[in-house]
């Protein structure tokens, strides 16, 4: 069972590492959650697993978020020739702490009280005929107490994928039957109903500095081709295809100095240069940030055309190549917040 979960732990965190891992805008939260469970934790035939579901609602606090929820979970296991089958309603109340600089990455702990409100037994012979038995009035700890730990991570804006232990405070076992709610690990994916926190907070900060951007300097470093176009020819280009904001060619003598001024917000490399750690040396034009460090998804970090081999070609080529290439570029600076951009065009 243990080679089992761990098996399942890594298939599910592999899920989520394929998935769109970026933070959202803190907005109210709500909708369901289904989960299984599992109790690796015990001596019987067959660990207890159980299905169901939550409605959750969580409220924003800072970056984190107070959670309640409500749900119904059914849980079967097999003891001593006999298939026992547990229903309860429980409460999680918890709190949701989100992990600075991990997007998308909350650690949540809480308290999770459930009432069994049915429990039956049936015996398992060849001829199956023993009726089924309710004990549920038999049960000493029918509500139990319960502490929650887990994490979740963050999939959608309407999404994310959650892991956790319930470890419960009660006597679990009398007499050969659960006598409270058992010891279980819960694998959940929960869908928030709450359509205004589409936009994460990578794509806010990004909106937010290209609006500045509009009323401020883009810094353009001529690093095309010698047979490109001179700092001359690229000032003429700009001023006949770039619309977007003010502009300024910097001779390389001034890149440094500028780069050390606290109100830069953006320089933009044209030429060759790499879209990112690990990327081999391409053809474009790549937005970088006040202090010369690449941009990342969802800002326009990279962007080329056909005309210059998608950015695949050692030189840009000609003046109407670099036209079209900036008029791509100053498009692609008109960034709609909730639309998904593609990092190349």
């Amino acid at each position: 069972m243990r080679q089992i979960l761990g098996l399942l732990f890594i298939g599910v965190f592999s899920r989520l590492v394929g998935q769109d891992t970026t933070a959202f805008v803190n907005e109210a939260q709500f909708g369901i959650s289904p989960f299984i469970t599992l109790s690796p934790f015990t001596e019987y035939n067959k660990s207890p697993v159980g299905v169901g579901a939550d409605l959750f609602y969580n409220y924003p606090f800072k970056s984190d978020y107070i959670q309640g929820k409500i749900g119904y979970k059914r849980y079967q296991y097999v003891f001593d020739n006999r298939k026992s089958v547990t229903e309860d309603l429980h409460l999680v109340l918890s709190y949701q702490y989100t992990i600075p600089k991990a997007t998308g990455l909350r650690v949540t702990a809480g308290y999770s009280p459930a009432f069994i409100f049915n429990a039956t037994n049936r015996f398992m012979g060849k001829q199956d005929s023993i009726a089924t038995v309710t004990y549920t009035k038999q049960l000493k700890n029918r509500l139990s107490h319960g502490l929650y730990l887990g994490v979740s991570l963050q999939s959608k804006s309407n999404s994310s994928f959650d892991i956790g232990y319930s470890h419960i405070l009660n006597k679990t076992v009398t007499n050969g039957f659960y006598d409270a709610i058992p010891n279980h690990i819960t694998f959940a994916y929960t869908v928030n109903f709450n359509k205004k926190g589409k936009a994460n907070v990578n794509t806010a900060q990004t909106r937010s500095t290209l609006t500045k951007l509009k009323n401020d300097t883009l810094y353009f470093i001529n690093k095309s081709c010698a047979t490109d176009f001179s700092n001359a020819q690229l000032d003429s280009l700009l001023a006949a295809n770039y619309k977007y904001s003010a502009y300024k060619v910097l001779d390389e003598q001034y890149i440094n100095a500028t780069s050390k001024q606290s109100n830069v917000l953006h320089f933009a490399i044209i030429g060759n240069h790499y879209a990112g750690y690990g990327d081999p040396l391409t053809t474009g034009i790549y937005l970088l940030d006040g202090e010369l460090k690449s941009t990342e998804f969802p800002y326009p970090y990279h962007t080329t055309n056909p005309k210059n081999g998608n950015g695949f070609s050692k030189c840009i080529g000609s003046l109407e190549n670099a036209a079209a290439l900036i008029r791509v570029f100053n498009n692609r600076l008109n960034f709609e917040p909730l639309s998904p951009i593609n990092p190349l065009h």
